[in-house]
């Protein structure tokens, strides 16, 4: 048992590892909140979508860069985060839609779209944290 944590902690040392264990989290949660905000909205999958959602998307903005990153949370994070998600929505869309006339798979093209945005999360997240962590870090401290 040792080993497997020596071995999965030396795996954490990965920023992808964390970025994906971070994500299959956020994806349960979303399910969970989602389900529950179902129950209490009379079915109303908007609202479900619309509350889950936007929870998730602020944890997630939080949880990457404490955890996935390791740099301070800025606000200026989530709405940089918030415009990642969207440029990985306009660009998994028209693709997954171009696969539909292609007469995809409908789970082929869940699998693709979502590789393909999680891919864009991350790399543009990883770019987003990562310069404002090096820009704070060359920033003077502030005069009292």
């Amino acid at each position: 048992m040792k080993g497997l944590l020596q071995r999965s902690g030396s795996l954490l040392q990965f920023t992808a590892i964390r970025f994906g264990l971070v994500s299959l989290f956020s994806e349960g949660l979303y399910f969970i909140l989602y389900g529950l905000v179902l129950s209490m909205s009379n079915n109303d999958s908007s609202t479900a979508l619309a509350v889950a959602g936007g929870i998730c998307i602020v944890m997630n903005s939080y949880v990457h860069s404490q955890i996935t990153f390791k740099v301070k949370f800025r606000w200026r994070l989530l709405l940089g985060y918030l415009l990642i998600q969207v440029v990985g929505f306009l660009i998994s869309f028209p693709i997954g839609v171009a696969l539909k006339r292609l007469d995809t798979g409908k789970w082929l093209i869940a699998i693709i779209t979502y590789t393909l945005w999680a891919g864009i999360s991350f790399v543009l997240t990883r770019v987003l944290y990562k310069r404002k962590s090096l820009k704070s870090a060359h920033q003077p401290p502030a005069q009292k």
